[in-house]
């Protein structure tokens, strides 16, 4: 759950960088870059002190079912493979109440989301959860009364009291509107009227999409165990392509496309026992499907062993996940050619193509042709390039903006069911044909996935993995055709009636949002005295009077322990500095 406490007292556009350019000079401009974002992130504060003086409320995040978007109880972790920081769930450490009283719990483990290497975190502090500002539903803009107040809207994270409880404050998105049908289908979110009869997918804001990306892999941090063997190298690349330093892939103009591949290869628990101890693991790399894997629910503590879903909670996150979002830096020695990057869902190839002659970027889903417009990929130069297919829509970003807008759109079905392939297993392709150019900075994200209920997987049969061993269940996602015949739950229906809104939390898996809210509150004729309403509405909607307000921005998050790092406690090391860096609106 996502418990809303009372709180107590997007990366912008890159300089162009052009080859020749000194090491000082990078330098210089990284230091400006740092300073800007220092700048914007004391303002973030500034501006949120100044509203909570127009009718604003601060609140502590104690739970962790806005992952990642907003934080709460939680370990941070440098893997000792990759060294990659994530973060892992510690609210079972204190009272659900909020009050900071501790349970005896303490979480013992973690799995980084980038090399699956599974870390001892019980000597990690424990970091408080973020502290928001929430501005009330009911108040008028700050310095802008003549614009009214402000109703709640699609996409907000939403503060609100429990139906269940009123006493209880929550923290979700709010994603159903009065008036309509929310579906759930295949983890994504679909409208429709209240009849039912005709569905669309919804679509987040470009912004708050890449806000609530979760990391996949980043190559600049490759586990230590495996970057010696080239069977675990997640890049693989055509002869014409070469790694001369780690990370950086080059390419000399060729007649042909010449293309390199993403494989999803991540050991199971069982190979990186065997690796860790310098043994050859019993079964060899292998490809598997990108899942709904998220560091943040791998959180175990020995004495929760008893129960099984917490025993499986660090590898069986088992959702496919098609929707992906690839983040690179592309260096271009000479403005001829063409530059290609492929995102591949359920075997169809969602493209974006760019002639480094003219600058002119075209999308494809498939073989249709999806637009075209302009970019600054035309001269020599580097660029920082997102492209991402989320939502049945592409989208892309050069250097920060997007010169497709929003992105461009493509129409799925409703009902229907995409189902991954071999092609799957190779989902993400930079593809160069007549160019001289490198590719760096190659991060891969992932879109939210929404179950249909928390901690609970869409389709029955993949609970016969639950009390297997783990690389029984990566065998099965290494075979896409195996997947495939899975038998799902039909799509699940939300009517939402008019003055009410439904609330789901962005870490979807574990979540106590409105999928899993009953109707204790509810008054009936046969129990009068329970609840306190009588209105008849569903567990699953939220009555306008219950909406506190949107919150808008994180604006004090733990502090960050600097050297010598003396520890005082479990979870007090001095000294510590503000975390300044991850002050930041809210999406």
């Amino acid at each position: 759950m996502a418990r809303a406490t009372s709180a107590t007292p997007p990366q912008g556009p890159r300089s162009q960088h052009h080859p020749g350019e000194d090491a000082a000079a990078t330098a210089r401009r990284e230091r400006r870059r740092n300073r800007r974002e220092s700048i914007e992130s004391f303002v973030v504060v500034v501006v949120g002190f100044l509203v909570w003086s127009f009718e604003a409320e601060g609140f502590v995040i104690p739970t962790g079912s806005m992952a990642p978007t907003l934080m709460g109880r939680h370990k941070e972790v440098v893997c000792p493979q990759c060294r990659w920081t994530y973060r892992v769930n510690a609210d079972c450490e204190v009272e659900a109440s909020g009050a900071g009283g501790r349970t005896g719990l303490r979480v013992t483990w973690g799995v980084c989301e980038n090399c699956r290497f599974p870390t001892r975190v019980d000597a990690e502090p424990s970091f408080a959860g973020d502290r928001i500002y929430t501005l009330k539903t009911d108040a008028t803009i700050p310095l802008l009364p003549m614009l009214g107040r402000e109703e709640p809207r699609r996409w907000d994270v939403t503060v609100f009291k429990l139906p269940e409880d009123p006493s209880v404050r929550y923290i979700k998105r709010l994603v159903g509107m009065p008036g309509e049908t929310l579906r759930i289908h295949q983890g994504d979110l679909w409208r429709g009227d209240l009849d039912a009869s005709k569905f669309e997918i919804l679509r987040r804001p470009p912004a708050q999409s890449l806000q609530v990306n979760i990391p996949v892999y980043d190559d600049a941090h490759r586990a230590s165990l495996l970057e010696s063997d080239p069977r675990w190298r997640r890049w693989a690349a055509s002869a014409a392509w070469e790694e001369r330093t780690p990370g950086t892939y080059r390419v000399a103009p060729s007649e042909g496309w010449e293309e390199l591949r993403y494989r999803h290869l991540v050991p199971s628990p069982e190979q990186w026992e065997s690796l860790a101890a310098g043994r050859e693991p019993a079964t060899p790399p292998r490809p598997t499907l990108i899942t709904d894997f998220c560091s943040f629910n791998t959180d175990l503590a020995p004495q929760n062993l008893p129960q099984v879903r917490f025993v499986t909670r660090p590898w069986f996150q088992p959702h496919w996940v098609g929707d992906l979002a690839l983040t690179l830096r592309l260096e271009v020695a000479e403005p001829t050619g063409t530059v290609r990057i492929d995102l591949i869902e359920a075997g169809a190839a969602n493209r974006c193509e760019i002639d480094l002659a003219t600058g002119q970027a075209r999308l494809f889903h498939g073989d249709v042709a999806l637009g075209e417009a302009a970019t600054d990929v035309k001269a020599r130069g580097t660029y920082e390039l997102t492209f991402a297919d989320v939502d049945d829509r592409l989208t892309l970003w050069v250097d920060g903006r997007r010169p497709f807008g929003d992105g461009s759109a493509y129409e799925g079905a409703a009902d229907a069911r995409r189902t991954p392939t071999v092609e799957d297993l190779e989902p993400v392709r930079i593809a160069a044909r007549g160019a001289a150019v490198a590719v760096a900075g190659l991060v891969l994200r992932r879109d939210v996935y929404y179950t249909q209920d928390p901690g609970e997987p869409d389709s029955d049969e993949l609970r016969d993995f639950q009390g297997r061993p783990p690389g029984d269940f990566f065998d099965f996602l290494a075979d896409p055709d195996r997947y495939a015949r899975l038998r799902w739950r039909a799509a699940r229906d939300y009517p939402i009636e008019e003055g009410r809104y439904m609330m789901l939390g962005d870490n979807s898996s574990w979540s106590r949002d409105g999928r899993a809210w009953s109707r204790k509150d509810q008054t009936t004729a046969h129990a009068p005295d329970r609840g306190w309403d009588d209105s008849g509405r569903e567990s699953w909607e939220v009555p306008r009077s219950l909406v506190i307000g949107r919150a808008f921005c994180v604006y004090w998050p733990h502090f960050q322990p600097v050297w010598p790092r003396f520890r005082f406690g479990p979870d007090l090391i001095l000294p510590a500095r503000p975390n300044v860096e991850a002050v930041r609106w809210i999406y």
